[in-house]
């Protein structure tokens, strides 16, 4: 019996002492691998909590709001829709990384809703509605019912940007600032009844695509708030989420000298021109993928 420990002594206590020894050994290589995998996971973190500029694409969509203003003879018709795609910058401070700037450039697709409250007319040659001084030049009249404005901007937002820090792969936000629009094209989608001719006037006609220089402002500017969330997703790119509304403090339309003025009234004869008022709200759903 002696004899078979003194063997067991000598022949399995080295390989246990030896597979002991292989054990910690692996342990420690483990422990060492996994402070590295921390070590880079809370770089790549910190990397992404201290990057500066943020830049990528985003798209809008929208519902308009119209404010008629004091004419009273025209007034909205529901609400009117915006669709928006651009690029987006955010830029945060070095020695604050939780403020910064949130800008970029977009591209508003817009549609603003108006019906008529009383009897308006315009007169039009081809698809060109013409105003009062080119009255003579005009091949046909309409008595406006509806009208729908479609407008493209080019718009260059400049908010003031609030955020958290990151908290797991999320953070929040806030905006606040304002939004400038620039009108490059706009065209009017009308339905009416023609009265050409007074002997026989036509019903629901449509006077789709047609232009009116110079009744649409060029410059479109609205002060609002915006609020989000923002999911770091791959690591540095983000998916970003927020909505904002904002106020117009700008009119839409130009208050035109009256030989420019395009809309009128008619009473015993006599024809009174003048501009469309009103003011626009936006209520706004952003989406951006920003790297």
């Amino acid at each position: 019996m002696k004899k078979v420990l003194l063997f067991l002594s000598v022949v399995i206590l080295p390989s246990m002492i030896s597979l002991a020894q292989t054990d910690a050994a692996c342990q420690k290589k483990i422990d060492s691998l996994s402070n590295r995998i921390n070590y880079l996971e809370s770089n790549v973190k910190n990397s992404f909590n201290e990057k500066l500029v943020q830049v990528g694409l985003t798209t809008n969509l929208g519902m308009n709001f119209i404010i008629p203003g004091q004419t009273k003879l025209i007034d909205k018709n529901g609400v009117g829709s915006c669709f928006s795609i651009g690029l987006a910058i955010n830029k945060t401070f070095k020695n604050s990384p939780t403020i910064g700037i949130s800008t970029g450039i977009e591209f508003d697709f817009e549609t603003n809703r108006y019906k008529t409250v009383d009897s308006v007319y315009y007169q039009y040659n081809g698809s060109k509605i013409i105003g009062k001084g080119s009255a003579a030049d005009a091949t046909g009249t309409l008595s406006l019912q509806e009208r729908n404005q479609k407008s493209i901007y080019v718009s260059v937002p400049l908010m003031m940007l609030f955020r958290t820090s990151m908290i797991g792969d999320f953070r929040y936000f806030g905006k606040f600032g304002i939004r400038n629009s620039f009108l490059i094209k706009n065209t009017v989608n009308d339905l009416g009844i023609d009265v050409t001719n007074p002997t026989q006037q036509i019903a629901n006609v449509e006077n789709n695509s047609f232009s009116s220089p110079g009744d649409m402002f060029f410059y479109k500017g609205s002060i609002g708030l915006s609020a989000g969330a923002e999911w770091k997703f791959i690591s540095t790119t983000s998916l970003v989420a927020e909505v904002g509304y904002f106020y117009g403090i700008t009119p839409l339309h130009l208050e035109r000298k009256e030989s420019n003025r395009t809309l009128y009234t008619e009473a015993a004869g006599t024809r009174t021109y003048f501009s469309n008022k009103a003011n626009q709200n936006q209520l706004l759903f952003k989406i951006s993928i920003l790297f």
